[in-house]
């Protein structure tokens, strides 16, 4: 039934390679909380619910390792908070739509000069395992503003709301990278879900809303747990993101210059200067070195520099207009960063990416698996935009979508006539709407659709030339049986053959007939 699966049987075991090293890591850490609840005795509800939101154990597998530790769980509890978490997280939509959370230039002020805060140290957000692990982190709740107000608690009543941290390990959106996710818990057990980061005057606010009850309060202190798996998610992109910007490069020449970026867990997006679309052939040979480099194994080397001493390396690839810090932080794939700062004569950015960057990536190419394009097309004059997928689910999976088109595509060849042309209209309209599938197969198959169709046409004017070819000899053939009849009436039978214009047909058959029977 698919047949597409055996085709592409190594992608497959990666995908459920990763999958299981993925539940592996969430199942370790998600037992050691189980075992922590059980020495109370039982698992209560709210411990049930606590292991379903943080560690993804659905409410069957608690009961069954629990079950092994010969202790309860308090299902109803459970189904009774669930039902309050559904309830709360459509109001909190509602109210997180109309809430402004950003800190505007009076706020950040207040906490500069009223609270007297100093700035977020936010440097732990490097230190992390690039394959979607990592350590907690301790902090210390500064402020909480509550999209008016700084207050000084806040409950599960206040809804949306912000915390500012000591610390944070969190990354907040900023650079075209999307922001990080993470549970804040105190030491009580009220925890806070962080659903968004911000920064702003090197104030880094975690958006969200308390999951449980209980208050969180300024001055407690805290436990912050980064979601590192969906950050692995996002660094795969984000590192594809620069490695592409090189492909680019590489094909479509030197003047390509950056004009945008956004990097989540699902994508990368990357708008550049280019005055027409890109060629198929062009496409081709950019997919195919994003994947060479990736083949590569490379390892991603980064260490802040001196403004002065970073801008000096040949070949260095910086946004034009950017306004960048000193020291700022540089990011090589492939070359060691002593190498760059030692060696001037070499133009390291013909054979690899070199850029500045304060985002979160890979520690080696390898880990990015796979880099699929999606899409090219213009936003704006002079500006082109590409959206692509990487690693093993995503890239592999836009890449089965494609081979099932594929076959369709396959299929159709066996048809003809109407039945044919309507098959076409319909693959050319899905193939062409379908985002979700790798460009470049997408831009080969609408080559053969439009191939098909052609053929189509071409038999289609044939077939006409021989059923009017028929038609006539069938007109000569009534004419001289009339000639040969007697009486003012003759009736004859036109039959140019299944398929044919039979208006046309019985035209041409007039045609002739009345020229040989005036």
């Amino acid at each position: 039934a698919f047949p597409s699966l055996k085709a592409n049987t190594e992608d497959v075991k990666s995908i459920i390679k990763e999958e299981e090293e993925q539940f592996g890591r969430t199942l370790d850490k998600g037992s050691r909380q189980l075992k922590a609840f059980a020495k109370k005795g039982k698992v209560t509800g709210e411990d049930a619910f606590l292991l379903y939101t943080t560690y993804g154990f659905p409410a069957d597998l608690t009961e069954l390792m629990a079950s092994e530790l010969n202790v309860p769980v308090d299902m109803p509890g459970f189904e009774k908070k669930m039902a309050e978490f559904r309830e709360s997280t459509k109001k909190k939509k509602t109210t997180s739509s109309q809430k402004d959370m950003v800190l505007k230039a009076q706020e950040c002020d207040k906490l500069v000069n009223g609270l007297k805060i100093t700035v977020t140290d936010d440097s732990a957000k490097y230190d992390w395992d690039t394959k979607g692990d990592g350590k907690e982190h301790e902090a210390k709740i500064l402020a909480i503003y509550d999209g008016k107000d700084f207050v000084q608690k806040c409950s599960s009543d206040t809804e949306v709301c912000g915390l500012v941290l000591d610390r944070t390990p969190l990354y907040a959106e900023q650079g075209g990278q999307t922001f990080d996710t993470a549970s804040i818990k105190t030491a009580s057990g009220v925890e806070f879900t962080v659903d968004d980061s911000q920064k702003y005057a090197g104030y880094v606010l975690h958006i969200g809303n308390v999951s449980g009850k209980g208050d969180m309060k300024v001055g407690d202190k805290v436990t912050v747990a980064v979601d590192f798996a969906r950050r692995a998610l996002v660094a795969k992109n984000h590192t594809a993101t620069h490695i592409l910007n090189f492909a680019l490069r590489s094909v479509l020449g030197g003047k390509i210059d950056q004009k945008g970026s956004l990097v989540d867990e699902c994508k990368l997006r990357f708008d550049f200067s280019h005055n027409k679309p890109i060629e198929i052939d062009e496409m081709r040979k950019i997919e195919e070195i994003c994947n060479r480099e990736i083949q590569k194994a490379n390892t991603i080397h980064f260490r802040e520099v001196a403004l002065k001493k970073a801008e000096a390396i040949n070949g260095l690839r910086a946004v034009f207009g950017e306004k960048y810090p000193d020291p700022v932080r540089v990011v090589s794939v492939g070359p060691s960063i002593d190498n760059l700062l030692n060696d001037a004569k070499t133009p390291w950015g013909m054979d690899a990416s070199i850029e500045f960057c304060g985002g979160t990536h890979v520690a080696n190419t390898s880990e990015i698996y796979k880099f699929v394009l999606l899409i090219e097309e213009g936003i704006a004059k002079g500006v082109r935009r590409i959206v692509a997928v990487t690693g093993p689910q995503a890239a592999v999976e836009a890449t089965l979508k494609s081979l099932a088109l594929r076959v369709e595509v396959d299929e159709t060849r066996t048809l003809q006539g109407a039945l044919l042309d309507t098959r076409i209209a319909e693959l050319r309209k899905n193939v062409g709407e379908d985002k979700e599938v790798s460009l470049i197969m997408k831009k080969d198959m609408l080559i053969d659709i439009d191939n098909l169709k052609a053929g189509q046409l071409q038999l289609g004017k044939a077939a006409s030339k021989e059923f009017e070819k028929k038609a006539k000899e069938d007109g000569e053939q009534l004419a001289k049986e009339a000639n040969a009849a007697s009486g003012k009436t003759f009736v004859g039978v036109v039959d140019a053959g299944a398929g044919s214009d039979d208006a046309k047909c019985i035209g041409f058959a007039m045609e002739v007939a009345i020229k040989e029977c005036p």
